[in-house]
């Protein structure tokens, strides 16, 4: 969950993990640490028509969850961050 210091001017504030509630630190707009972000728009033949969804996951409850599939995810490393 994003929360922001102007929602006009959307300047980010901080973010809080939806898994675990941990308050996740921000400055000048970037997260001090790993997030996962996701803005789902639920589109035709689903039971969420028109509907949108966002959360955002610490590193830590990403790993829990990504942990508990059936199918392994797939991973590559990049050797140029920006």
């Amino acid at each position: 969950m994003r929360e922001y210091k102007n929602k006009e001017a959307r300047i980010l504030d901080r973010i809080i993990c939806n898994g675990c509630g941990k308050i996740i630190a921000v400055k000048r707009g970037m997260p001090m640490e790993g997030v996962f972000s996701v803005c789902q728009a639920w589109d035709y033949l689903s039971g969420k028509d028109g509907e949108t969804d966002r959360f955002d996951l610490c590193e830590e409850c990403y790993d829990r969850m990504t942990e508990t599939f059936r199918i392994p995810l797939s991973r590559t490393e990049r050797t140029e961050l920006l």
